[in-house]
């Protein structure tokens, strides 16, 4: 193949996959809000409307958003599903102290190290 060909063939393909890869994003942007799975269902209209979400924006991402902020809510004691900062004895604190134990232990190591370390001739 002489080079005018190659040259050719690479910016359609070039062309081809760029056009290729926006019809994906530029499809999300319309519709349902984006569902893979089309309109909502009429059980989850209903939900929506006893959530408090509205109608354009039902579908089954907001759903459950919605479904796991109340149960958060409902249930402080769990929180957000990160134990870590949700307990009310000092947790956090000792998980903070432990982590600065730990890298500062490895800093440390590094510096001494460096302190020791001949420089080169």
């Amino acid at each position: 193949m002489n080079k005018p060909v190659i040259v050719a063939l690479a910016a359609l393909a070039v062309f081809f996959s760029a056009t290729a890869a926006s019809v994906q994003p530029a499809q999300a942007q319309y519709g349902t809000s984006g569902s893979v799975v089309g309109a909502p269902t009429q059980e989850q209209l209903d939900e929506c409307e006893q959530l408090g979400i509205d109608k354009a924006q039902c579908n089954e991402h907001n759903l459950l958003a919605k479904r796991r902020l109340t149960a958060a809510q409902a249930n402080p004691a769990t929180g957000s599903g990160t134990p870590m900062l949700s307990t009310a004895e000092g947790q956090t604190w000792v998980f903070i102290g432990v982590l600065a134990a730990i890298f500062g232990g490895v800093a440390a190591a590094f510096f001494f190290r460096g302190r020791g370390a001949t420089p080169p001739a």
